[in-house]
This record gives C-alpha cells, structure tokens and sequence, in this order.
C-alpha cells in the first residue's frame, strides 16, 4: 500500500505528576496524561523512554504503548468548548502523538502505519475515563468524548526507533477496512446499531484485549451494562 497519509504536527512525552483536585469526588489526579512538545522521541515496544503513566492498569503496556490524536479531532473538541484547548501545548488529552489531516473514521484496526523510525499497528479506540474531565477543568469532557468518539487510538510497536516532528505516516497495510476507530466508538455505545459489525469486530484478532472486553460485556448486557459509571465520573 505504501500510502502518506499524515504527518507528524507534535510529539508529545511526559512524567507522572499530581494535581489537586477541587470540587471533585476524587481528590488528586495522579497522572502521565499532561505531556509535553519535544521535537523527537525514541519508541520503545512499551512506548516513548521519556514518557510515563500512572495507571499501568489501564494505560501502557504494549498494546497501548503510542496514543495517537488528530489535529481534526482537537479543533473538533475546541469548537464545543470555546477553543480552550492550544494542541501546541501541553496534551489536554494525554496524547503521544498529534497527527495532520486524518482522524478516527481515516485510521482502522489493524493498520500498520510507518512513522519516522517505527512501524507499529493501530490496536483500538482510547476509552475515555474520569481524568479527561479532571486535566481539561471540563466536568463533561469525558462524557462528550465517549458520547462524540473523538477519541484518538492506540497502537503497538513493531519497530522500535525515534519519531520526529513533522515526521510523515505512511500507511503500509490494511486488514480490516470496515473496523475503523469511528464505528468502533459507536459500537461500544449501542453493540446493536450494527450487530454484524460488532460481531466482526469481536472476531477481529488485531483489537486490543481492553477494547474487545468491553464490547464483549457490552454487547452480552446491552442496557444492563454499567462499566463505564465508574471510569466516566
């Protein structure tokens, strides 16, 4: 395939640091998600060497090791929030990477996207939690993410190497075209909008482990389920 399709506008890393909370059922957020422009980073199989995360049980780890985020999708997020949101800054949404000219329906599951020095392949939508709220001081950001799927994506790293701004992505591969990040964002809201879909997409072996439980325990529960009150609020 061997397609551009984007470059590379912000590289992003950060450390885990503590904020207080006001107002807040939570008192701290304890949190990787405020990263940093650099204009270069070296991937590793579990993500950048300078970057951190302060919840490996939900964040990191090889199938989440790059969280990528489209410019679109920033200036999308701005315009229901009054452009509070500056993407040349510190990562609002906790992103690694802040791609041009693409966003959730242009990037599907499985894609193997060259960027700069890696290879890696695209695993699954973010799932929104609380701390999107608590880090954008937006009570119902997390909310309009989960409700909107402006949600960026995660991938693994099949080569390992360093992205440099302003690096181009190249598309190098395609298995599964009809799973891109904008369906699967809908999918998780109602499996039954598009249940072959949903079915496709649970026998889809490139989604990330997280992303299919989900589902999974969505689509068996259907309204019954409540695992996002938790991690929403």
């Amino acid at each position: 395939m061997n397609e551009k399709i984007s470059n590379v506008l912000y590289v992003k890393v950060g450390k885990v640091s503590t904020t207080k909370l006001e107002n807040n059922k939570r008192n701290e957020l304890v949190s990787g998600i405020k990263k940093y422009p650099v204009s270069k980073a070296y991937l590793t199989k579990t993500g950048f060497r300078e970057d951190e995360q302060g919840d490996l049980l939900h964040h990191g780890g090889e199938n989440k090791a790059l969280f990528l985020f489209s410019a679109i999708t920033y200036k999308k997020i701005n315009s229901y929030f009054n452009n509070s949101f500056d993407m040349t800054d510190m990562a609002y949404f906790g992103e690694n990477l802040i791609l041009s000219n693409i966003c959730e329906e242009d990037i599907c599951i499985g894609d193997i996207l060259k960027i700069g020095q890696t290879k890696v392949q695209v695993t699954q939508a973010r799932q929104p939690c609380w701390k999107l709220s608590a880090n954008t001081n937006q009570k119902e950001m997390t909310k309009f993410i989960f409700d909107s799927g402006l949600t960026g994506w995660y991938a693994k790293v099949l080569e390992e190497g360093f992205i440099c701004q302003n690096d181009e992505v190249i598309l190098e591969k395609r298995v599964n075209p009809t799973l891109n990040i904008k369906k699967l964002n809908e999918l998780i809201i109602n499996p039954m909008s598009d249940e072959s879909l949903t079915i496709e997409a649970l026998n889809c072996k490139e989604l990330g482990k997280a992303f299919f439980e989900s589902l999974s325990k969505r689509y068996k529960l259907k309204e019954k389920d409540d695992q996002f009150s938790y991690y929403h609020t």
